[in-house]
């Protein structure tokens, strides 16, 4: 619910905070934001003063949803579906949320454990550096999430190897191969033997860079792709991570399937 407001004053947005596993949705004008804005400020202003980068994209014109970042708020703020959120826009992209555990009762703040006494931790400066940050990964996501369900795989996955995250759609486990495939790296060749692996699960595939002016960003994978699926027993859309954990001799990835909503 956002509460209309005077000429002057702010506006501000009671929320329950919800499933953690569903992105928040928050009922703002996206004109709100600076033009051309994709993440927001928010800080928690019971105490803590945290602040967290988060990721945002338009609902249509009156609503702004939250991704990326956000199930790592939820986490580290040790919230509960019931909790209600107070969201105080500050200006351009800065919010601050007060935290309760129930209408009309404001929760006290502490995810480290510590106990602070009345000490208010300084204001994170504008560089917006977190106080609290995530394990470091040696290697990363090399696609770009497109929507929030990937960005939270994104975020949350840890791996020793590269690994990118594909949407399994039903329009997908329809048809005999993998499009829009990221490259591997520039040491695999056109029609490169890649061995998919799930578990005890072992298939072979071939995969293929496109081409024409597509040829530098993606290719297919196929010859094998149908036989996966049927041996994993995937006949619902899923999230599919794979790992490059070798591109030499052959190319080797490791799949993780991921139920999403």
């Amino acid at each position: 619910m956002a509460e209309a407001s005077a000429k002057g004053d702010c506006l501000r947005v009671i929320k329950a905070a919800g499933d953690p596993s569903r992105p928040m949705r928050l009922p703002l004008p996206n004109g709100l934001l600076p033009k051309d804005s994709n993440h927001l400020y928010l800080t928690v202003a019971d105490g803590s003063n945290h602040t967290y980068k988060i990721a945002c994209s338009p609902m249509g014109w009156k609503e702004i949803t939250l991704g990326r970042g956000w199930q790592r708020f939820y986490h580290e703020n040790k919230l509960q579906p019931s909790n209600i959120l107070l969201f105080k826009h500050k200006g351009r992209d800065d919010f601050s949320v007060r935290i309760f555990q129930s209408p009309g009762v404001e929760r006290t703040y502490d995810t480290s454990g510590d106990d602070s006494g009345a000490v208010t931790p300084p204001r994170v400066p504008r560089k917006r550096t977190p106080a609290t940050q995530a394990p470091r990964r040696r290697s990363g996501c090399i696609n770009v999430p497109r929507s929030a369900a990937v960005a939270e795989v994104e975020q949350t996955f840890q791996s020793e190897h590269p690994f990118f995250i594909m949407h399994i759609t039903k329009r997908l486990l329809a048809i005999h191969f993998l499009p829009n495939v990221p490259h591997f790296g520039d040491d695999v060749n056109d029609d490169a033997v890649v061995t998919l692996r799930w578990g005890e699960i072992s298939v072979r595939a071939v995969y293929g860079r496109y081409v024409g002016q597509r040829r530098r960003n993606c290719g297919s994978i196929s010859q094998g792709w149908a036989e996966f699926l049927r041996k994993c027993n995937i006949t619902v859309p899923k999230l599919a991570v794979f790992e490059i954990s070798s591109t030499q001799p052959d190319v080797e990835l490791l799949v993780q399937f991921v139920d999403f909503e």
